[in-house]
């Protein structure tokens, strides 16, 4: 089968990681893969290289003039069936398939935010009646789009993340403490944009609240992301821990392409956002044998089992997370290694590169002939409580 894979850009984002390891498997299994992008970043152009897969990118030029040219190279028709992740490149692929078109069309839907349908996603998603279907990374999303779009029902389905298990391997040593000054302190890594919704402040907050109360270790949070979507959450957030003498327990650092060693000599992996999809950084931190701290939102308890590969909390409460971490750190050393044994087992069972990729060959086959999805597409195949809840509350 022929894919086109198309995308904004080759950047450091979860959906960008994502399409490039899915990618490459299904180019291992004897697919041919091209890729289309309009915006020049090239953090994951190497993975791309090393695998041989040719990438076109579109020189910058307004948006009008951008979809001419995404139309153009569609109806050239190379493909079988394009794949297209993110709500702009999607909405491109779709209005380059109108009146009609030879060629499959599967568009990815990755935010649970409950205000999909609000305002200029509402019209947009309209769209989407040119896909042929629309693939969620989370139950939470594919709940959100059925109960707002039913004209969708048909074409939806979910299927989880796939994992490099080698890029992020299993680590089980015990070199994951590092010292500062004398006292030795209790590392969390989180991987995530500087936006609102990831909830720096309410972390920062929790910190403050853990430091007022000597808590032993010390507690360092070690945060990695891109800063330049929302500069003035990243400006708040930089405030916030300068008026609070934050600095040596949450220190702030740009993307790096090397986010795997930051992994395993965390202690544990953390994520306290108001909602999300399906996380890449927890779904990895699992993969690396870590225990997980993570909202109780969207699907969170089909990562997280509270209490036996990590913690849940309320993202709302920063004395919710802040009791959280405290009760993963006053933990032994025996038993936060089991938790991590057990987040790897999950991981195995969740991100199985094998169900992912059948999941997705299966909807690509079944796109590019135009035919309905089968019933039994969706990876895992039942919604988490927590997702019910969550789409419920909202």
């Amino acid at each position: 089968m022929k894919i086109l894979c198309f995308i904004d850009s080759l950047g450091s984002g979860g959906a960008q990681r994502q399409l490039v390891t899915l990618t490459v498997k299904l180019m291992k299994r004897g697919h041919q893969i091209r890729f289309l992008v309009y915006r020049i970043d090239d953090h994951f152009l190497p993975i791309l290289q090393v695998a041989g897969i040719p990438v076109q990118v579109i020189a910058p030029c307004s948006y009008l003039r951008r979809l001419f040219i995404v139309r153009k190279v569609l109806r050239q028709g190379w493909q079988d069936v394009v794949l297209a992740f993110l709500g702009a490149s999607s909405l491109y692929a779709e209005l380059s398939s109108i009146p009609s078109k030879k060629w499959g069309l599967v568009v990815g839907e990755r935010s649970a935010n409950p205000s999909i349908s609000n305002g200029g996603g509402r019209w947009k998603r309209q769209f989407h009646r040119m896909a042929d279907a629309v693939v969620c990374n989370s139950y939470t999303n594919q709940l959100l789009l059925e109960a707002s779009f039913p004209f969708l029902q048909k074409k939806l389905c979910t299927v989880y993340n796939t994992v490099d298990l080698k890029l992020f391997r299993f680590s089980s040593d015990n070199d994951n403490t590092r010292v500062y000054g004398s006292a030795k302190s209790f590392r969390i890594v989180v991987a995530a944009t500087y936006n609102g919704n990831k909830n720096m402040v309410n972390l920062a907050k929790a910190l403050l609240i853990l430091k007022e109360e000597h808590i032993t270790p010390s507690i360092l949070v070690d945060w990695f992301g891109d800063s330049h979507s929302d500069p003035a959450a990243f400006n708040q957030i930089e405030r916030f821990v300068a008026e609070n003498g934050l600095e040596g327990f949450f220190r702030l650092h740009h993307t790096i392409q090397d986010i795997a060693s930051e992994y395993y000599h965390a202690d544990a992996i953390g994520l306290f956002s108001f909602y999300e999809g399906l996380p890449n950084v927890i779904c990895e931190g699992m993969v690396c044998g870590k225990p997980i701290l993570l909202s109780n939102v969207c699907d969170a308890s089909n990562l997280v089992e509270d209490g036996k590969n990590g913690f849940l909390c309320d993202p709302g409460s920063p004395e919710d997370i802040a009791e959280k971490i405290q009760r993963l750190v006053t933990l032994s050393d025996l038993e936060r290694q089991k938790m991590g044994l057990e987040s790897r087992r999950m991981a195995e069972h969740l991100f199985n590169d094998d169900k992912v990729i059948d999941r997705y060959e299966q909807i690509l086959t079944f796109a590019s002939r135009h035919e309905l999805l089968p019933i039994n597409c969706c990876w895992p195949t039942e919604a988490p409580e927590s997702a019910v809840k969550s789409v419920l509350q909202w």
